[in-house]
């Protein structure tokens, strides 16, 4: 994912800007793995081989994101507002 196309995206829930989290990136500046994140409704959406996956909560599988954000420094917590859980950053992590 190129940071022009970062600039572009927005949160597919309530449209606000998204935070980036990059934990790889190519010599190229293209964000091979990162975590883009709403300020306003908390979700989090996983970047995976360069691909920003933006799917609504209904269609996410938490235990596929679940390796790869406790790789990242992340784990997830239970929320009663929403189907998906929220993260938490892990003490001492790289997030």
């Amino acid at each position: 994912m190129t940071k022009e196309l970062l600039e572009k995206l927005c949160c597919p829930i309530d449209k606000h800007d998204l935070e980036v989290n990059v934990f790889n990136e190519a010599e190229d500046g293209e964000i091979l793995e990162g975590l883009l994140s709403c300020p306003e409704c908390t979700r989090y959406f996983p970047v995976i081989y360069g691909i920003p996956i933006l799917i609504p909560d209904e269609y996410r599988d938490e235990s596929l994101e679940e390796p790869l954000l406790k790789k990242w420094g992340f784990e997830l917590t239970e929320s009663d507002d929403s189907e998906l859980p929220l993260l938490e950053e892990k003490s001492g992590g790289q997030g």
